[in-house]
């Protein structure tokens, strides 16, 4: 090695040279050797952008995830370098997205800090287990409230929608993604959280909530301006330099402040607290000397809570409505497709093939069935989803008279309307509970699909523990013998081995867990 720890094959992988590692490789070299930087020929691959030796070194076995010096991992540097071919291949090949550098990143951590919506999408598209996108940092923080922190609006999108990140997680402070969005005056990620149904009212380590923080910011602001208007009136004329570059800063805080207004009106108008005290017992409200902004608040939020933000005119509702029967794909045709196991309308039939989740709940469509006429009447289209069984065959009319499904002959339990599998909140006739129960359908819709949610995931988890603690010989006992390698086995079939069953290394000596 020479006087940086490079061996031949860190130079082969400097220079692009395939053909020479796997000579090397076939010379019995060391392909996971680390030099001075503790960086293997993988972290200088990539490093490098050589995806072909990437991918020569991988497939000769080359450890995939391996730290540097600094604790960086190659799936570290290719999204710092913007590979995501690179990434990809990392991945396919078993790289572990939750190893942290010394910064206490992940692979996810680094994506959202360095704001790389490519790489983000890559990396949620082959996340191995879904709870990993909310991992923490020491200091609480997860990839959300990183993307927040910096206003990275496309991966906080990405995270949201694809990664179904958990919005009100909190940090050592106890601030969620909110807090630190409108504590920045980050607009655009306010509202991404805010639509996406983050609560409203968590407060922090100080009892502030996010309206605390906003209308704190708006009151800093103006004193600020204040104070630089004052500061305008004792420059002397003859430094016009000096005041142009005072107003020239007035007319920033003013931006500032309508920015941190805009927000707090914004919270207020869905319904954030405004009574809610801090543990200096301030509320929101103690926090803003401006009286007509207080009344902008108290009445955003009055129509809020009395429901006139909801009351509308029946041509509003009429637009409501034909909105809800557009396309969400194309917005030309009507939507005629019922997806399956959800239970939603969410496009036409020419646009359904080429949606691989559903657009309004997220889950993955297994099924697409197009909306044909009612099978009593054939007058009319079907419009009325029966449950449990999925199918929608009757219009409005027939439904109400059917107690079993005529398609599968399966007892209708309750029945949901069009309007409301399009994602709308229709009141008229949103359930008809043969039970006699009086839930809404919508609410136990989407109550039994954060269950069905929540069981997936704690079957997932569980999976996963079994993974990692049972014999993967024998998948009956549990794994108390380990090899040099890192594998490891339960006795019994340790010690039938000569080679181990992962790697295929001889193994040269068993070590007992206990």
């Amino acid at each position: 090695q020479d006087k940086d720890g490079d061996r031949a094959v860190h130079h082969a992988a400097f220079g692009d040279e395939g053909a020479v590692i796997e000579v090397l490789h076939r010379g019995s070299a060391d392909l996971n050797a680390r030099n001075k930087r503790r960086q293997t020929p993988l972290h200088i691959a990539v490093n490098k952008g050589h995806l072909q030796v990437v991918k020569t070194l991988l497939d000769f076995g080359c450890h995939p995830s391996l730290q540097d010096s600094e604790g960086d991992t190659p799936l570290h540097d290719a999204i710092s370098k913007k590979r995501d071919d690179i990434l990809a291949v990392l991945l396919e090949a078993g790289a572990d997205v939750t190893i942290t550098n010394n910064n206490g990143f992940n692979a996810l951590h680094h994506a959202a800090l360095r704001g790389n919506p490519s790489a983000m999408r890559v990396l949620l598209s082959k996340l191995p287990r879904p709870w990993i996108v909310d991992e923490k940092k020491d200091d609480g923080y997860t990839a959300l409230h990183l993307a927040a922190l910096n206003n990275h609006v496309e991966v906080a999108e990405l995270l949201v929608h694809q990664g179904n990140a958990n919005l009100d997680i909190q940090n050592v402070n106890q601030q969620t993604a909110l807090h630190l969005a409108v504590e920045r005056q980050h607009t655009q990620i306010v509202r991404l959280l805010v639509r996406a149904g983050a609560k409203l009212d968590i407060q922090d380590k100080d009892g502030d909530t996010p309206l605390h923080e906003a209308l704190r910011h708006h009151t800093l602001s103006q004193l600020r301006q204040l104070q630089d208007m004052q500061d305008v009136g004792k420059v002397d004329t003859a430094w016009e330099p000096s005041k142009n570059t005072l107003i020239m800063g007035l007319g920033t805080q003013g931006a500032e402040k309508k920015s941190a207004a805009s927000i707090a009106c914004f919270l207020a108008a869905n319904g954030a607290d405004l009574s809610i005290r801090n543990k200096k017992g301030q509320s929101p409200l103690d926090l803003c000397p401006d009286p007509s902004l207080c009344k902008a608040l108290a009445k955003c939020h009055k129509e809020k809570v009395s429901g006139q933000v909801g009351s509308r005119s029946p041509s509003m509702i009429n637009n409501d409505s034909e909105t809800l029967e557009e396309c969400m794909v194309c917005s030309d045709m009507k939507r005629d497709t019922l997806f399956g196991p959800c239970g939603h309308i969410a496009t036409c039939s020419l646009c359904s093939p080429r949606v691989k989740k559903c657009l309004i709940c997220k889950e993955q469509v297994q099924s697409r069935t197009k909306i044909e006429e009612c099978v009593v009447c054939s007058d009319k289209k079907a419009a009325v989803l029966f449950q449990p069984c999925g199918h929608m065959c009757a219009c409005e009319n027939c439904a109400s008279l059917m107690k079993k499904c005529v398609q599968c002959r399966a007892v209708v339990e309750r029945r949901v309307p069009f309007i409301m599998c399009c994602g709308g909140k229709g009141t008229e006739d949103t359930t008809d509970d043969i039970s006699g129960g009086n839930i809404p359908v919508l609410q136990k819709d989407k109550d039994n699909t954060n269950v069905n949610a929540d069981v997936q995931k704690l079957q997932q988890q569980l999976q996963d523990i079994k993974e990692q603690t049972m014999c993967p010989v024998c998948l009956d006992r549990l794994k108390n013998m380990i090899f040099l390698c890192g594998h490891g086995t339960c006795q019994l079939c340790g010690d039938r081995m000569s080679e181990c069953p992962i790697c295929r290394k001889a193994i040269e000596r068993r070590i007992l867990l206990y």
